[in-house]
């Protein structure tokens, strides 16, 4: 879609923090939508009741494929509660999606085969629902350099929190 001159002038009179503001609602809605997308594995022939975060982090044990610990697992996708992460980690070996074995004083956590058979569907539902919707979107192209951009603009938004908390002795 061609953009108007007006269209052009408009955008170049908005201010950093305007266009910042666009930017964050952006994400937000990109979240929210990944989270619907995540949902959908709720109701899997494989397993069933699995929230977004218990698909995440049965995702990347399977991506990783290795042992790790819940920290691990949090640190990655950098959530704090770490309460969360255990709840969910436990409830997918309930299940039987991953299994658990106690080394020392830690807990690793790997998927099972209905783990990895899980992701597997995931594959295919993303590779015949996801992956011809991001064809038709040429802007996305470059997975490569995208990741890289929202890596970054990741590290700035933590870098911001901690800043912000430190100034506001958090």
């Amino acid at each position: 879609m061609k953009r108007t001159m007006a269209t052009k002038r408009s955008e170049a009179r908005k201010t950093d923090g305007e266009r910042l503001s666009e930017l964050e609602l952006t994400l937000t809605v990109l979240w929210n939508s990944i989270r619907r997308w995540l949902s959908q594995r709720n109701n899997s022939p494989v397993v069933n009741g699995l929230s977004d975060l218990d698909v995440f982090l049965l995702h990347m044990l399977v991506y990783r494929n290795k042992q790790l610990r819940g920290v691990d697992l949090a640190f990655a996708l950098a959530i704090d509660d770490m309460h969360l992460v255990s709840y969910s980690l436990k409830k997918l070996t309930k299940l039987g999606v991953t299994s658990s074995k106690r080394i020392g004083k830690e807990v690793f956590y790997e998927a099972t085969q209905k783990g990895k058979e899980h992701y597997l569907e995931f594959l295919e539902d993303r590779r015949k629902y996801l992956e011809p919707a991001l064809q038709v979107t040429s802007q996305v192209g470059d997975f490569e350099s995208l990741n890289a951009a929202l890596r970054a603009l990741s590290g700035a938004y933590e870098q911001a929190a901690r800043a912000a908390a430190s100034a506001k002795g958090q």
